[in-house]
């Protein structure tokens, strides 16, 4: 029996992406059967999927989580980089503290599930290695762990305990073997028995169920079935109430009182969208007020066994990274799920979405994979272009704390500027988390002015003289004029530059007439004094306080005996420029103690 997977809401697409993915790792390390290879089948709006090959599907799925989040693998990378540090004396202490760190965590995790002598011998020698002296025995010492973590058994338990609680409890509830009832179980068998009975057999119920409704000539014979599946849930309430009714009667009532599947339609629904199945955007049964379905408090939002099987690939479908959010100690990192959508054919989807993992897992920033995907786009597309957009979502069931679900429209005007040559200028923007949240910001449609002022406080604070701060006042006014339709930014970039270039002139007078007071008596630094200048008219710039700002301005040019540009007094009516751009600009300038070598052509 062959079903229809089709695209729809993006949650629902991702789990689709993530069944094909299981299902070509399956194929390709002979985990599913070579009998079941068309059993699969892209097709423009989804996937053609034969039930048959369901059974094949949950150590598909295991196996393939294990080989993604390997903790042998993951480790063996660390310990690899360490001991490259370890060979040179001098950072021999730091790698050691890192080794040691690594090597702990990971053994103390393995023996809660298992005796191992030769595991911890391993970190008692460890204990003792404390000179440089003793590389040889570290080198020995790492080696013998790496061989005992890429054991089968050791292994696939550590990376099975790990991704149920790094990865699905970013996802799902205590759900199935994410059940805390569950978590004696001892191996990879006794995991796939779980998912089978929870996941894989309800689908066949219903599917069947489905099929006996459409084939059967008498109640007598959808009785029957019913009886010879007493055990699932559903078909008890199914029995009681179409006892002694006629065949008529129960198609009547399947019509109008079965539920259809909200996210796979016309399939029969006997569960409910809630935080067990998708946690980020589920609600317990108990505090679905607002969700009841057709008043039943007991089926606030009904899914169907096949759609609630497919959303629980929803980990395999999307890419996993760490993301820094905030700056500086106001930050923290976040475990992201990320996905590409958009309005096109589902093998386009696949392409992409494998492409954006792949980058996501070189660490590449986020302006250059959104490029990299738009470049693929052709002109032609303008449909495509305007309706791709990218999902990042994070949320944790342990730690009960809210979803941060963040969605990244890219309308053309976007689409054209990833595509420009102006894109890479934004490589100049360091440290990275600028960039990242410069371009996040962009691709939500908001002004990433706030981000610039932070940057500047930043450079400021650190007494960091860079070329990316002005890059970051010129991209954002090359964003802002592409919005308006504006194509040609000559004019524009050429102001942004001369205000970036008054404010140099005014820092190297500032210099000039310190360092001539310096000879006669003693006075600050003209860092010290170019920096208190530039806070305050930062304060300035972001509370849009375009009189203090001027006002200081007017002082900054006089003492410096210059001659203000009318650009300053044209940003008090916005003509050319906007306030934040000017203001911005200067500030730049005027933290900006000269171009290094190779900038010049960066500015123009």
């Amino acid at each position: 029996m062959k079903v229809q997977l089709r695209m729809g809401e993006w949650m629902i697409t991702m789990g689709i992406v993530g069944l094909y993915r299981v299902f070509e790792y399956g194929l390709r390390n002979e985990i599913i059967d070579q009998q079941y290879r068309q059993s699969i089948s892209v097709r423009p709006w989804g996937l053609e999927l034969d039930i048959d090959v369901l059974p094949q599907l949950p150590k598909a799925y295991f196996l393939y989580l294990i080989d993604e989040y390997s903790v042998a693998k993951r480790d063996s990378e660390k310990l690899r980089l360490y001991m490259k540090q370890a060979e040179k004396e001098g950072q021999f202490q730091e790698a050691l503290k890192n080794i040691k760190k690594t090597v702990e965590s990971t053994t103390k995790e393995a023996l809660k599930y298992l005796t191992h002598e030769q595991l911890e011998n391993v970190l008692e020698t460890l204990k003792r290695i404390k000179k440089y002296e003793d590389l040889n025995d570290l080198i020995a010492c790492v080696n013998t762990f790496e061989t005992i973590i890429y054991d089968k058994k050791i292994n696939q338990k550590l990376t099975i305990e790990n991704f149920k609680d790094k990865i699905l409890k970013s996802f799902f509830g205590q759900v199935s073997f994410l059940n805390n009832s569950k978590k004696d179980l001892d191996d990879l068998d006794d995991y796939i028995e779980v998912f089978q009975k929870d996941y894989v057999t309800p689908i066949f119920y219903d599917l069947q169920l489905e099929q006996v409704l459409v084939t059967a000539s008498s109640s007598e014979e959808i009785i029957r079935f019913l009886d010879d599946n007493k055990d699932y849930g559903p078909f008890k309430h199914l029995k009681k109430a179409w006892k002694l009714k006629t065949i008529e009667h129960i198609r009547a009532y399947v019509k109008e009182r079965v539920n259809k599947c909200l996210l796979l339609h016309n399939y029969l629904a006997f569960h409910n969208f809630e935080e067990m199945v998708f946690y980020p955007i589920g609600v317990a049964n108990n505090k679905a007020l607002n969700f009841n379905w057709d008043l039943e408090n007991k089926q606030p939002r009904p899914i169907s066994s096949l759609a609630k099987f497919i959303l629980f690939f929803i980990p395999a479908g999307s890419a996993i990274y760490f993301k820094k959010e905030g700056f500086d100690e106001q930050s923290e990192h976040r475990m992201y799920a990320g996905f590409v959508q958009t309005d096109t054919i589902f093998s386009e989807i696949l392409q992409k979405n494998n492409h954006f993992k792949q980058m996501k897992q070189s660490k590449e920033p986020f302006d250059r994979i959104v490029s990299k995907l738009v470049q693929s786009i052709s002109t032609e597309a303008k449909y495509v272009t305007d309706h791709l957009f990218f999902i990042e979502i994070s949320s944790n069931y342990k730690d009960r704390k809210k979803t941060y679900l963040h969605y990244y429209h890219l309308p053309s005007y976007l689409a054209n500027y990833f595509q420009s040559s102006y894109a890479k200028k934004l490589d100049y923007i360091k440290p990275y988390e600028y960039r990242e949240q410069f371009v996040q910001y962009v691709l939500r449609g908001a002004d990433p002015v706030p981000v610039i002022y932070k940057y500047l406080r930043y450079c400021i604070e650190n007494e960091i003289s860079q070329i990316g701060l002005y890059i970051a006042v010129r991209e954002r006014n090359r964003i802002l004029q592409l919005k308006k339709g504006v194509k040609d930014m000559s004019s524009t970039d050429k102001r942004v530059y001369a205000v970036f270039r008054s404010g140099q002139e005014i820092r190297k007078a500032l210099e000039q007439a310190t360092a001539s007071k310096a000879a006669e008596q003693y006075s600050a630094s003209s860092n010290k004094k170019v920096n208190a200048i530039a806070y305050r008219l930062l304060n300035a710039a972001k509370a849009g306080n375009q009189k203090s700002f001027m006002d200081t301005l007017f002082r900054l040019h006089m003492s410096a005996e210059k001659p203000i540009s009318p650009i300053f007094l044209n940003a008090l009516h916005e003509r050319d420029l906007d306030f934040a751009t000017v203001a911005n600009a200067f500030i730049a300038g005027l933290l900006s103690s000269g171009l290094q070598e190779g900038q010049e052509d960066v500015v123009l």
